[in-house]
Parts: C-alpha cells; structure tokens; sequence
C-alpha cells in the first residue's frame, strides 16, 4: 500500500529510522549535555515536590521555603553517604597500592612456576618460555610508560580543572530544583495547553515507561549486586571488600558477560590454593547474583523493554564509542528510543 507520495510502507519506514537514529545521535550528542543540569533539576523536584506540598498544606510553609529544606536536607544526606564511600574506596584503593610489592612477589613466583613447568612440557630450554613473556612485558610496560600515563596524567589535571565546574553545575541544579518545585503545576498546565502537547506525550509517555524503566532497573540491580558482593568479599576477610563489590555490580550489567567473569575465575582460584571457605562464598555470591537478576530485572522491567541481549551489548558498546563512558547508559536508551519513536510512527500510520 502507498501513501500520497508515492512512498511504500516499508520506504517509509526506513525513512523514519534514517530520520529518527540522525535526530536522537544529534539530541544525545549536542542537546542534552545542555540540559543535563536541569534534567536532573526536575527529577529532584518531583521527588521532593509530594514533602514539599504537604508542608505547604499543613503546615502552611511557602513553597519556595520548603523547596529550600528539602534540596538542603537531600544535598546533606547525599554529600553523606558519598563522603564515606568515597573515603573507603580512597583507603582500600590506598591499601591496595601500599601491598603491590606484596602482590607482585607472589605473582612473579606463580608466573615463575607456570613457565617452568610449560618448558618442562614443550621440552624447551630452561627459561624460554619466561624469556618470551618477559618481552612481553616489557613492550607492555614501554607502551603504558609512554602512551597510558601522559594521557592519565592530563585526564587528571583536566578533572582537577573541571571540579569549580562540577561546582557550579551543581549550583545550578539546586536553584533549578527550587524553582521547579515553586511552579511545577504551572509549567504541567502550560505544556497541556500547547498544541503539540499530544503528540509529545503520546511518545513521552512510552518513552518513561521503557527508558527510565530500562535505568531505574539496572541501577537498581548494580546496587543489590554490588550490596552482595561487598557482603560476599567482607565476609572472606577482603581489605577491598567495597572496591571489588562496586566493580562486580557494574561489570554485571554487561549483558552475557556479567559478573561470572569475575566471580568464578576468583572462586576457583581460592579453590586451587585450597581456601574452599572462600571458594564457596565467592560461588553462593555468583548464584545469589544470577538469582538477583533474573529475579528482579523481570519484575521491574517485565516486557516494556523487549530488547534482545545481543542488541543491549551492540547498544553499549557504539554509544561507549559514541559517547564515551556515558554511552553505556546512552546507547541502550538510545535503542530504546528509536525504537519507540519507529514504532508508534509505523502504529498511527496503520490506523491511518
């Protein structure tokens, strides 16, 4: 079937795709770095806004005011909790650097112990194998010496300069927050009123129950996972308990991959050096994680997504290239997006 310009359906499709991947690559790459302050901005007022409107209502506090206290006690309990998980990274990544000659006798003796026994397997002569991997080592350590560490190194200062940034980016958010809380009923009612109010919210209202579903779900399953392991590695004795336990909870969001490439690797180390105890928590972590995904990523998610996991890793890794580190969260919402757009373009074209 044709439309008036002679365009089949399946045409128009792709034109819409073309058009809707362009529109969503130039939002996500120019658009919303402009208005990530006030996006987070009214995310924080209308969590706030329910406190705030019943102590307007009760207690009869201006809404600026108790718009005022709620962003304060809020910033205070965040800047709180991010204080001491930042104080116990710093002291389990300071310790970590503090035993890395420790580390790295016992990983010279094992890897001295491998090649030994692989020359006595292959019949070659004594120290080839550890000559091989010596050189190795070193084109390795020349190449982090004169390509990772400048680059480190100017990544550092450039953090160092962005932090008065952060700052005011920060302020920003907090005087947004306030003044969306103060007017929050008359911007929704000034939207409903434009004429393409209905458009907008037929998509809008699709895309907050797929994408920030899609981030509210795997957020939250970083959390519970990275919970898990911290308790996991705490109860092993591990000095960097919380260090290892967030970077399994991020890993973990990786589709297919997941937390199994950490967690049973380490499990059958502690195996092989006859730690079973350990062994065997490391592994009940592994499953309690399993179980936690495939528990709540139904429940919370349920079939609002319906994105394969291949497509997830495809996402991830051409916003990582895109977007950068950020473009692990933008990419799958990206898809979803898309996605959504296509398909309630192609649904009214239908009824049409």
């Amino acid at each position: 079937m044709e439309n008036k310009l002679g365009l089949s359906r399946r045409q128009k499709k792709v034109l819409i795709l073309c058009g809707t991947v362009i529109a969503v690559y130039i939002g996500m790459k120019y658009l919303l770095p402009l208005f990530v302050p006030f996006i987070f901005a009214y995310f924080l007022a209308w969590i706030l806004r329910p406190v705030v409107s019943i102590l307007h209502k009760k207690l009869k506090i201006p809404l600026v005011i108790g718009g005022v206290v709620g962003v304060v006690l809020f910033s205070l309990a965040l800047f709180s909790i991010i204080f001491f998980l930042v104080r116990a990274l710093i002291n389990q990544a300071m310790l970590f650097i503090k035993n890395l000659p420790v580390y790295e006798e016992y990983l010279t003796g094992q890897i001295d112990g491998i090649c030994k026994t692989c020359d006595k397997m292959f019949r070659l002569k004594g120290g080839s194998v550890r000559g091989i991997f010596d050189q190795g080592m070193d084109s390795m350590t020349g190449y982090v010496q004169s390509e990772v560490l400048p680059k480190l190194t100017e990544q550092t200062i450039k953090i160092a300069i962005g932090i008065s940034g952060l700052l005011a980016i920060l302020l920003i958010i907090l005087i947004a927050t306030v003044l969306f809380i103060k007017d929050m009923e008359e911007y929704k009612n000034g939207l409903r009123k434009s004429e393409f109010y209905p458009a907008v919210h037929k998509v809008t209202t699709k895309l907050s129950d797929t994408g920030i579903a899609y981030l509210k779900t795997q957020l939250i399953i970083m959390s519970v996972i990275a919970t898990i392991n911290t308790i996991g590695f705490f109860i092993i004795k591990n000095p960097y308990a919380l260090l290892v336990g967030l970077f399994v909870g991020i890993f973990d969001a990786f589709p297919v991959l997941g937390s199994g490439l950490i967690l049973v690797p380490y499990s059958i180390i502690m195996l092989l050096q006859k730690k079973f105890f350990a062994a065997a928590i490391i592994m009940t972590v592994f499953v309690l994680c399993q179980i936690t995904r495939e528990i709540l990523e139904p429940r919370l998610l349920g079939n609002r997504i319906g994105i394969k996991p291949i497509y997830d890793m495809i996402a991830m890794y051409v916003g990582v290239q895109l977007f950068g580190v950020i473009g692990f969260f933008l990419g799958p919402l990206s898809l979803v997006i898309i996605r959504t757009i296509l398909n309630e373009a192609m649904k009214d074209e239908k009824d049409s």
